[in-house]
């Protein structure tokens, strides 16, 4: 496989900035948080160059395998359930471009749902992170509604058209599952999902 060269160029640069954050004797909380948030800028450009570059390869061998190809939908009983291979990030790193990425990436792979709701919808969301005792209000959400409006699968989510639950469990392999369902469908759903 023959690797962009802008691909090549972004990989080049974060080694440079990974090099230094590890020969450096001491960084302050600023200088790893600085780090930890252009590491993210970076991840989610190359996630970017990634994706155009699979879009313009001859063969499907060709393509390169990231974590947006983990997204993934399914329609069953007029239940929309949405896999999210990461989990949504905390108010606190809102400038990370984690939750850009989620909006985009549910935003694309729920596109072919469009119309699906159109009264009231009841979303309920997973959040699994593999830190035992995590508040699941630190969690920001809005991604996932914006992304079902960009969409087209929901109308809007405003007051009285949209309202949500989050639950977060603890799990090795941290994800959020989000399920989307007219608000009549809420009730024998939550009595099934308890026991899961």
């Amino acid at each position: 496989m023959i690797i962009d060269e802008k691909i090549k160029k972004q990989l080049s640069n974060l080694n440079k900035q990974i090099e230094s954050v590890i020969n450096s004797n001491s960084l302050t909380d600023l200088q790893i948080e600085s780090f930890l948030l252009n590491f993210e800028k970076v991840r989610y450009n190359l996630l970017n160059e990634i994706k155009q570059y699979n879009k313009n390869v001859g063969f499907e061998y060709e393509k390169i395998k990231t974590v947006d190809d983990n997204y993934k939908t399914e329609l069953k009983d007029n239940i929309l359930k949405i896999y999210v291979p990461e989990t949504l990030p905390s108010f606190k790193n809102l400038k990370t471009h984690t939750y850009k990425r989620i909006l985009l990436n549910v935003a694309e792979i729920t596109r072919k749902y469009n119309g699906l709701f159109g009264d009231k919808v009841f979303i309920y969301i997973k959040v699994c992170n593999n830190i035992k005792g995590w508040d699941i209000d630190n969690k920001y959400v809005k991604p996932i509604a914006d992304a079902l409006i960009i969409s087209g699968v929901i109308q809007d989510d405003n007051m009285s058209e949209m309202f949500y639950c989050a639950k977060g469990e603890f799990s090795e392999i941290p994800h959020t599952t989000i399920y989307v369902m007219d608000s009549k469908n809420m009730e024998q759903f939550l009595k099934k999902i308890e026991f899961e």
